[in-house]
Formats: structure tokens, sequence, C-alpha cells
């Protein structure tokens, strides 16, 4: 039997080796995660506890260098000789002296400067005459101040690309005498104290500073700055991150660290790196192993498990076919006892089947039969389907002309008698005749009947099938175009059975052009042909695709989603208009809409006609409520109810502008401010609920003063809707007491 169309067949072979592959990839890449995860946290924790032993052994070597710094120049500035040079206040002899202090071996300073007073200009000496000595002196004047406080001190400062280590020491003559000068020395810290380090902490040690790399244990070939560029400056008060970065071509763990506890982000720093790259070669070792070994255990196990299903399924295969054979119509096939399993059990239940299907296909022709018996009940069914499907529209036109009624009614029970209440009395007539007009015709076609056959006019059951669908129609922006025929031949039918014909092709037809267009547009079209009445309906939806085509007219076949139809519609219609002698067909081209063609023989009309006469409903008055003088906006699609709503509101001494569809409404808020709002909750293009949700996000005080009107069902969306903002609403009918009084309450809340 070929696959369902449109759909990707699978066999159980595909199938269970599907789910099978899934697990057998999905493990592999489960255990190389765990096991990636698990040595690069262990890599990582290596790396973090040898960092920072490296950072314990680097602080420990700079807190020894800075005591031998200190101790030294407290030394030198002891010295007799210093003294006796400090003395003499001779700044030629002090530059001397210090040039010779540069010069004594084991001396690291590359810059000396001696102040003799607070303020003054210093004596100055260095090795190279590129060093920048106002640079030297600006970085040292908070050391140089609080050594002529008596306090020696160190820091360390970067300028010029180098990084410096300056140690101020105040000169005293005696104990505790006053200080006469202060002596500063700056000591670089380049490649041979970066090598030391290097030795001491076992790991790569990289100076920056000003953002940048100032000098580094690295090669020459690699370019430190590019990768510095990208590694996050440490933010002071937090711990010390273990940051991965990959330095040429090896990858480092990097610790970055301030040179000094309280050193600014752009000050001297630097970078502890211990390579983990043996590690990373050996994970990448590790991980192409498992790949490569899952790799094979996957197509190993795909192969076993193909041959295990192939044998597996076979006596299935043998099934398939004589379920094929069956399916063609030969009951007389059976199939072959399979080994003791459940293979052999589906074989005994198939050949029951199929022992079962000979006897239901002679009790099938009697329950045809019976079939005919119950078609006016599913006809019945259908129509009731069909009112649910519309019931809401048709209670909308019907309670919009009732409103109008009662509204009018009220008014003209306060009032005398002149030409403004004989307007009214006109209103009431055109309302009260409509409404009888779209009661009597849903009653006629919901009622239930007997079959019978009359003389009818098609155009006639035409027009009621059209007022009673007039309101979906119209709010699902379908156009009718009618092109009826004057002075056809009558017709010998059923006029509830061509009625439920009619609304079951209208009714299919505007559900399918609502989706796929907002201007649709249905033609009913009536004329003579071959002899009898033809009527056509014809739209402009997406029309019938071929396949469907042949198969409209079976029972229970339906293309709309599941709950949405029956698939009895067209099925029923197709036998009503065969039992009336007549044809119905469809043509369609997808994209260009479908057309339904119904044929009805013509019967001699018999004297006398029928006619249909109308009633009014009775009348009654409610009392009147005096309001509020504000504005007052009334949104409705209907006239007579904009018409009603303005009386009212006006005679309450309201300003009123009245809106005869949303998009109308929405003008008039742009230009203008109103205090309440009372809009219908269903109309043509823009209902009252899109209506609301603009307006709630451009004028949100404006929304929270609507006053919604409806003369439908209230379904549970709309309850939950009215009910989450305490939002009121009108059902039509309403009187005018309980128009004035919702009015009334708005108005309070809002102040």
């Amino acid at each position: 039997m070929p696959a369902a169309t449109g759909k990707i067949r699978l066999s159980v072979q595909a199938k269970v080796l599907f789910v099978v592959l899934g697990f057998l990839v999905l493990l592999p890449l489960l255990m190389v995660w765990i096991v990636d995860r698990q040595t690069s946290d262990l890599v990582e924790d290596q790396a973090r506890q040898a960092l920072t032993t490296a950072e314990v052994v680097f602080r420990k070597t700079l807190e020894i260098r800075e005591r031998n710094l200190l101790a030294r120049y407290r030394s030198a500035v002891m010295e007799p000789s210093f003294k006796a040079v400090v003395t003499q206040r001779d700044v030629p002899t002090m530059a001397a002296y210090l040039r010779s202090l540069l010069g004594q071996p084991g001396e690291e300073g590359e810059a000396l400067l001696f102040f003799p007073a607070r303020g003054a200009a210093p004596v100055s000496a260095r090795r190279d005459s590129a060093l920048a000595l106002d640079a030297f002196e600006h970085e040292s004047a908070p050391l140089v101040g609080a050594a002529f406080d008596g306090e020696g001190g160190i820091a360390s400062a970067s300028w010029h690309g180098r990084a410096y280590t300056m140690i101020a020491m105040p000169v005293m003559f005696g104990g505790g005498g006053p200080v006469v000068g202060v002596l500063v020395s700056a000591i670089r810290s380049g490649e041979a104290t970066l090598r030391e380090w290097k030795i001491l902490t076992g790991t790569e040690v990289v100076l920056v500073a000003d953002g940048g790399v100032l000098t580094s244990t690295l090669p020459a070939t690699v370019d430190a700055a590019a990768w510095f560029a990208g590694l996050p400056a440490p933010e002071r008060g937090r711990p010390h991150e273990v940051t991965p970065v990959i330095v040429g071509t090896e990858h480092f763990h990097a610790l970055n660290v301030a040179y000094e506890p309280d050193t600014p982000a752009d000050g001297v720093r630097y970078v502890l790196l211990a390579s983990y790259e043996r590690s990373a070669r050996a994970l990448a070792d590790i991980r192409q192993t498992l790949v490569a070994v899952s790799a094979a255990g996957i197509l190993l196990s795909a192969l076993v498990i193909w041959f295990l299903v192939s044998r597996i399924t076979q006596p299935l295969r043998e099934l398939r076919d004589s379920a094929e054979a069956v399916g063609r119509g030969d009951f007389s096939r059976r199939v072959e006892r399979f080994p003791n399993d459940e293979c052999g059990d589906l074989a005994v239940a198939f050949n029951g089947m199929t022992a079962n299907l000979q006897s239901s296909t002679a009790e099938l022709k009697k329950a045809v039969e019976t079939l005919k018996s119950t078609q006016a009940q599913l006809i019945q069914s259908e129509k009731l389907s069909a009112v649910g499907q519309f019931v809401a529209g048709v209670a909308h036109e019907l309670n919009n002309p009732l409103t109008s009624v009662i509204g009018f009614a009220d008014l003209l029970s306060m009032r005398e008698a002149d030409e403004k209440n004989r307007r009214h009395l006109d209103l009431i007539a055109k309302s009260a005749h409509r409404c009888h007009k779209i009661v009597h015709s849903l009653l006629s076609f919901a009622r239930q009947h007997a079959p019978e056959r009359k003389i009818v006019a098609v155009n006639d059951l035409i027009d009621e099938v059209l007022e009673i669908m007039a309101y979906d129609l119209r709010t699902s922006n379908v156009t009718v175009v009618k092109e009826l025929a004057a002075g056809l031949p009558r017709i010998m039918a059923d006029p509830h059975q061509l009625q439920q014909v009619f609304v079951n092709i209208l009714g299919n037809a505007r559900q399918a052009i609502e989706p796929f267009r907002r201007d649709g547009q249905i033609v009913v079209r009536t004329r003579l042909a071959e002899g009898g009445v033809r009527v056509e309906f014809q739209d402009n939806g997406p029309g019938i695709r071929a396949e469907n085509l042949a198969r409209i007219f079976d029972p229970f076949f339906t293309t709309k989603p599941v709950g949405k139809g029956t698939g009895l519609g067209l099925s029923l219609s197709y036998g009503i208009i065969q039992e009336h002698g007549g044809k119905i067909a469809a043509r369609s081209e997808p994209g260009q809409g479908a057309t339904f063609v119904i044929d009805l023989p013509v019967a001699a009309e018999p004297p006398g006609a029928i006619t249909r006469e109308a009633s009014a409903p009775p009348f009654a008055a409610a009392p009147r409520q005096e309001g509020q003088g504000k504005s007052v906006l009334v949104v409705d699609d209907e006239v007579w109810i904009l018409q009603l709503a303005e009386e009212l509101l006006r005679g309450e001494g309201y300003e009123v502008t009245t809106a005869a569809s949303g998009a109308r409404a929405l003008e008039l808020m742009a230009r203008r401010n109103f205090d309440l709002v009372v809009c219908d909750w269903k109309m043509p293009g823009l209902s009252g609920l899109h209506l609301y949700e603009q307006l709630h996000s451009s004028h949100p005080a404006m929304a929270e003063r609507m006053i919604f009107m409806t003369g439908d069902v209230i379904n549970d969306t709309f309850q939950k809707f009215l009910e989450a903002g305490d939002r009121p609403c009108l059902s039509k009918p309403f009187a005018i007491a309980e128009f004035r009084a919702t009015v009334a309450r708005v108005m309070r809340r809002v102040g």
C-alpha cells in the first residue's frame, strides 16, 4: 500500500536504527565531554595552585628586595662622606658625589636625585642621558614629600616605556635631628630582574604598565602585546582569577596581579604565565582516541542492528503483501502461519479478520438501506452544526435592531408625539421588521421539518439564506454579489433541504476565504440552463486542489482541521440534490477560487401563492436618568445604534461624537481626548478589542474609560477579558436606564 501523500515513510528497520544510533552517538559524545571537562578542570586546578604558589614566592622576593634596597640607601645617607658633602651645600660637589655613587660596584640605580629642601630644585645624576629626569622627579614627588616628613619609602612607577623602583631616604644629622635633604634613587626593573623572578617562581613573567607590555621573559619571537590586549584587568578588592590564554602557539594559564596592592588599573603590574601545553596535547590525544573508538563501535553496531531488524521484520513484510491483496478486494487471501511467536499470533488474527470481512460485506448492503432512513436526521444534525457556526452573527444582527426598538420606544414613552417622535416611530418600525425577518428565517431554518415537496422560488430561498448569513459574511470581509435572474420558473422542492445545501456551500466558501484574503467575494448567480434552473456559487478563495476535488462529495472527507468539520456537509448536499432530480458539481483551479453549480428541474406551479406576514414585537419604556455633561465617543457599525446612543447622551448634556468604524474612531481620538468611549465589541475591519489594544498603547487613561456593547453571546474569552480589568459591557438589547446607569458608574469611577 503506498505511503500517505506528503509524509516521509520510514521502515521499522530505519526507525529502530535511528533510535539505537542516536543513543550510540549520544553516549560517546557524553563520555568525551565528561572526560574533557574533568581533565580541563584538573589542569586548571593544578595551574591555579602553581600560580598561587608562584605569586607567594614572587611577593616574598619583592619584600626581600625592597627591605634590602631600603637598608642599603639608609646606610648610604649615613655615610660621613655623604654628610660632609651635604653640609657644604655646593651643587657641583653634590652632583659629582652622586655620579660617584652611581659608579660604585653593585649599584643598581639608574638615576639619583638630592633635594636640599622641600620644594627646592634637585641635584641629579644619571647613567643614561635618555632617562627623563623631569618624569623621575614628577613620579617621586609623593615619596619626597613623605621623606621630608621623616619617613623613608619605596614605590614603583613607569615612564617612557620602562618600570622603575624608587627609594626615597631622608638625610638627618644626629639621632632625630631635622631633615636637611632627601636622596631619591630610581632602579630599573629590567630583563635581568625578570629572569631572576622567572627562576624563583618557575613561570614566565610579564611586566606591564600604562595598558601595555614593558618587558617579559617570553621569547623575542612572541608578540606579547597582542595577547595582553585581550587579557581582562584584575578588579580591586576581588580575588585574582586564572585566565587561559594562547601566547604564540603555546597554551598558558595567566594570573594578572598588581605590583602593589593599591596600584591603579594602569599602574605597574605583572602577569605570571604557567604553561599547560603538554596537558593540552595529552587531552587532545585522549579525545581523538575516544572519538575513533566510538566511531568504529557505532559503525559495527549499526551493521549488526540492521541485520537483526531485517530478519525480524521479514514476516511483517509478508503480512503487508497479504494486507494489500485484501485491500484490493481479495478476501480469500490468507497468511501462512509463522512459528509460534507474536508474528504467528498476528497471522491468525489477520486470517480471522479477512473471514469476517467477507461476512461483513453482505451486512453492509443492508446497512445502506438503513442509512437512507437516517439521512433526514443527519440533515438536521448538519443544519444544527451550521446554525452553531453563525449563531453569534444572527444574535448580533437580531440584537442590534432590538436595541434600537427598545431604546427609541423608551424615548417615546417619555415624550409627547411630535415630528422627532414620528422619526423615532419610523426607526422602530424598520428595526421591528428586520428583527422579525431574521427571527423568522432562523427559526424556519433550525426547526425540525418532515420531508416535503412544494412549489418554491429559488431566488427567495437564496435571499433568506443570505439574510441569515449576512453578518458572518460581512465580518469575515466577504462581499456577496447577487446576479439573480428575474422571472425564473419555480421548482418542486423541499425548501428547508435546499436552504441546508446553500448554507453548506456558502459556509465552506466563507471559511476558505477568511484566512486567505481580506477582500473576499462570493458571486451567487441564477439562470435558466438545460431546461431547468441553475444556481452557481463562485468565490475568489484559495481553490481546491485537484486530488481533493474528486473527493469533496465523499462522506466524511474534509480538509478542515480536526474539530472544524464532520465531512458530511457536501456529501449530504449531494444526496439532497440527487433526490430532487438535479445535479451538483464543482470546478476549481488552485489559487483561482471555486465554483459550485447546481441544476434543478422546473415544475409546474399550482394556483395560489404562499405569503409571509410580518408582525412587530411589543415595546416597553424605561425611566430616564440624568448624567453629567462631558465628551463621549460612540463607535458602532450600525447607524441606528449610533443614533440611539447619541440621542440618549445628548439628552444628558454630553457632547457626543459618533464613528461608524474602528478606523474612523482612531482618527477622531488622535485629534482629541474623550471623557468616555462607548464601543461595539464586534465590527467589520477594526473590532472593539483591536481598538482597545491600540488605545491602551497610545492613550491608556482613555482606554480605562471604555464601555463595550455586544449583541453576541459572551464567550469565555470575552468574559475573561472583561473580568481581568473590571471592564463594563452592555449586552444588546439594553434598556435606557441600564445604559444611563452604566455610563454614570464609569464616569464616577474615573472621576
